[in-house]
C-alpha cells in the first residue's frame, strides 16, 4: 500500500512537470507570421499573436570601443571613439537628438537631461492606427518607420452598419498589398458587437493588445490616425533614449487633400495638442487601456508618485512638429467611397449617392480648398522637401496627386 502510493505521488510529479516543461515549450516556439493570420482569418476566423522581438544594438548604434554613436544622426565613416560626427539637423554628445526636438522646453531643464543616456536594449515602438481609405498615407508611413516601428497594429471598420462585408482593407492585404512588410502587420477585425459611439482606436487598444505576445512595461505605444505620418527622428529619439518625460502630446502641420493645401488657425496650421505616445505602463496605470480617459489627460497625485521615476519622469510636454496630418488625401474615386460608406447621419450634408454629381463637385472643393463642410480652410502651398515626409518626397512620381494640386488648372466654377 505504501508502495503505491509513492508511485502515484511519483506520477503526479512527472505529470506536472511534464505540463510546466510543455507549456515552457509552447510559448517558447515560433507564432504565426501575419501572412498566416490573414489566410486563418479568412478560412477559420482565427487569430494569431506577433511575438515581440528584440532587434540588435548594432542596427541601431556604431559602437567604439566603449562608446557609442547613433547610426541615424552620425556619420559613421567619420566618427571615433573620441568623437561622433553628426550629421546636419543631429546633435549631442552620440548625435542622437534631432532637430525637430529643440523646442521641446524639458531639453534646456538640467535636471532632466542630466539622466538622459542611451539604452543598451533598445525600446520596441508599438503603432495603432486606424484606418479608412488612407491607403498612401499609411504606406508611406510604413516604408518610412518599418526599420523604427516594430509592429503596426490596424484595423477597419465598416462605418455603415448594414454592410459590415465591406473591409477593403482586409482585401488589400490578402491581396499581397505592401507583401514584404506585412511580418509587422497585426490586423485587427471589425467587431459586430462593438458598441456604436466606441472608437475605432479604442478597438485597437482593447482587441489589438492582445495579439502581441512579450510586452515589457517600457514598450512605446504611439496612438495615431490613418491620415497621420510621423516624423521618423522623432521615434528614433524616442525608441533609443530613456530619461526623457511622459507623456508626449503631438502636434501635427495640418494639409488638406493634398501638400498644396496647408490649413491655416488659430494655431499656425497646427492640430491641437493630444496625447499620443507614452509608454505601456503609463497608458495601464494612468488611464486603465480608456481612450476616453487618456483624452481628458488628469492623472491623480498617487498615479504621479507611482509612475514617476528617474528613468521616467512625468511631465506632460509638447511635440509641436511631430509630422503631417493630411486631412481627405485621397483621389476622387476614393473620397467618393469614403464618403458612401459612412452612415448618412456622418455624411456631409451635400453629399448624394449620385457618382454622376458627386464627383465633379468633390473635384471643385480640391480646387479651391474647401473642406467638407465648404469651409475654406487652406491656402495655396508649394511642396518643399525641407517640409514633406521623406518617402513621399523621394517618391514624387507614386505620389504627384498628393504634391501638386490636379484641378489647378481646369475651369471649373467655385462652389459658392
Amino acid at each position: 500500500m505504501v508502495r503505491l502510493k509513492v508511485r502515484c505521488r511519483c506520477i503526479m510529479v512527472v505529470v506536472v512537470v511534464a505540463q510546466i516543461f510543455l507549456g515552457l515549450w509552447f510559448f517558447s516556439q515560433p507564432l504565426d507570421p501575419p501572412q498566416q493570420f490573414l489566410q486563418r482569418l479568412s478560412s477559420e476566423g482565427g487569430q494569431s499573436i506577433l511575438h515581440l522581438k528584440d532587434q540588435p544594438a548594432s542596427h541601431y548604434y556604431a559602437t567604439f570601443e566603449k562608446e557609442l554613436c547613433v547610426r541615424e544622426g552620425s556619420v559613421v565613416e567619420e566618427s571615433s571613439e573620441s568623437q561622433c560626427v553628426c550629421r546636419l539637423g543631429w546633435s549631442g554628445r552620440r548625435c542622437g537628438v534631432p532637430a525637430v526636438l529643440r523646442t521641446a522646453r524639458w531639453l534646456h531643464d538640467p535636471k532632466l537631461t542630466d539622466t538622459l543616456q542611451l539604452r543598451r536594449r533598445v525600446k520596441r515602438v508599438i503603432m495603432l492606427l486606424p484606418l479608412s481609405h488612407e491607403y498612401d498615407i499609411f504606406e508611406a508611413n510604413v516604408n518610412g518607420l518599418r526599420d523604427v516601428v516594430d509592429v503596426f497594429v490596424i484595423g477597419e471598420q465598416s462605418l455603415n452598419f448594414s454592410d459590415h462585408a465591406s473591409l477593403p482593407l482586409l482585401d488589400k492585404l490578402k491581396n499581397g498589398w505592401l507583401g514584404d512588410h506585412q511580418d509587422k502587420f497585426v490586423y485587427v477585425p471589425a467587431r459586430d458587437d462593438a458598441p456604436r459611439n466606441a472608437s475605432l482606436i479604442q478597438g485597437l487598444v482593447h482587441d489589438g493588445l492582445r495579439l502581441l505576445s512579450d510586452m515589457r512595461p517600457d514598450d512605446l505605444l504611439v496612438l495615431t490616425s490613418g491620415e497621420e505620418i510621423i516624423n521618423r527622428d522623432v521615434l528614433v529619439f524616442l525608441k533609443l533614449f530613456q530619461g526623457y518625460p511622459l507623456p508626449i502630446r503631438c502636434q501635427f502641420n495640418q494639409f488638406l487633400y493634398g501638400f498644396f493645401w496647408k490649413m491655416e488657425g488659430s494655431r499656425n496650421g497646427k492640430s491641437l495638442p493630444e496625447i499620443c505616445i507614452l509608454s505601456v505602463k503609463f497608458f495601464a496605470n494612468a488611464f486603465q487601456y480608456q481612450m476616453a480617459a487618456l483624452a481628458d489627460g488628469r492623472i491623480s497625485k498617487e498615479t504621479r508618485n507611482f509612475l514617476t521615476s528617474i528613468d521616467q519622469p512625468l511631465q506632460d510636454w509638447t511635440l509641436p512638429e511631430v509630422g503631417w496630418r493630411c486631412h481627405l488625401c485621397l483621389s476622387i474615386p476614393t473620397l467618393f467611397e469614403k464618403f458612401a460608406n459612412l452612415p448618412p447621419s456622418l455624411r456631409p450634408k451635400w453629399f448624394s449617392e449620385s457618382p454622376a454629381d458627386m464627383l465633379p463637385f468633390i473635384q471643385r472643393l480640391v480646387k479651391v480648398g474647401q473642406d467638407e463642410n465648404l469651409n475654406r480652410v487652406g491656402r495655396a502651398n508649394v511642396p518643399q522637401e525641407d517640409f514633406l515626409p521623406p518617402f513621399v518626397w523621394q517618391n514624387h512620381d507614386r505620389f504627384a496627386h498628393l504634391m501638386a494640386n490636379p484641378y489647378e488648372t481646369m475651369s471649373i466654377h467655385d462652389v459658392v
